[in-house]
């Protein structure tokens, strides 16, 4: 594995990497999106140990903006604080990801039926463009850019169907898909999969099917299990049943 920005302190005294953030605002509010990103991008992977120290030296403030900062990373459930242990990213629990994603398709399978009812051709010239940014990132094999056209992609859905408040919510409950999302970046053929299935959501969508935008829109939804699937044998460790 290689180092993240949160080892590089341990393996070689004194070498901390500096994250500079900006003194106008809540430095734990900067902390938590900055350490957020890093797990949801698996940068820093499950079971890794988040030293609070580090974090400090990190982002150059003392201990009350950090703790407030991983205190929200434990409610969201992406860092296990263990009294005496220590602080560690969690591992990909298996029940939030079901939860998760039962609240995720309810969601998006309603979304993308009111978008069907309102699609227009501008929303066609939107959709292929994202189409065409996800071929070349996945191409040029860009994870976090191809990351963001998927996050565009469903937004666009959003607001297709005049609802784009409720993506703020599909966010909110999808940060364990994201985790998952981005390890499966990583195993050759993933991104190429995705993008098949998006193409046909929005060939459905082109011809205001709303019957046969949301057939396709749960078949791509169920993919995270497929992704689960492939993924586990490589990288037992990172998942937890509980």
């Amino acid at each position: 594995m290689s180092l993240t920005p949160l080892e590089q302190g341990s393996a070689e005294e004194g070498a901390e990497t500096v994250r500079l953030i900006d003194r106008r605002l809540p430095a734990a509010d900067q902390i938590y999106q900055m350490l957020r990103e890093e797990i949801i991008a698996c940068r820093i992977v499950p079971n890794e140990a988040i030293s609070e120290n580090r974090v400090c030296g990190m982002f150059q403030v003392s201990r009350s903006p950090v703790r407030i900062a991983l205190t929200r990373l434990a409610e969201d459930g992406l860092i296990d604080i263990f009294p005496q242990r220590g602080t560690f990213v969690a591992p990909i629990k298996m029940r939030q990801v079901i939860e998760s994603q039962f609240a995720r398709t309810a969601l998006e399978i309603a979304l993308v039926e009111v978008a069907a009812q309102n699609w227009t051709p501008t929303h066609a010239a939107e959709a292929r463009a994202n189409l065409q940014d996800q071929h070349v990132h996945a191409e040029n094999g860009d994870a976090w850019e191809f990351y963001l056209d998927n996050e565009r992609f469903h937004q666009m859905i959003a607001r297709a169907a005049d609802l784009e408040g409720v993506w703020k919510t599909v966010q909110s409950v999808k940060m364990l898909w994201d985790r998952i999302g981005h390890l499966a970046n990583r195993v050759p053929g993933h991104r190429e999969d995705i993008i098949a299935e998006h193409e046909a959501i929005v060939a459905a969508l082109n011809r205001n099917d709303e019957r046969a935008a949301v057939k396709a829109m749960k078949l791509h939804l169920r993919s995270v299990f497929n992704a689960i699937a492939r993924l586990r044998p490589l990288h037992e460790n990172y998942f937890a049943d509980g």
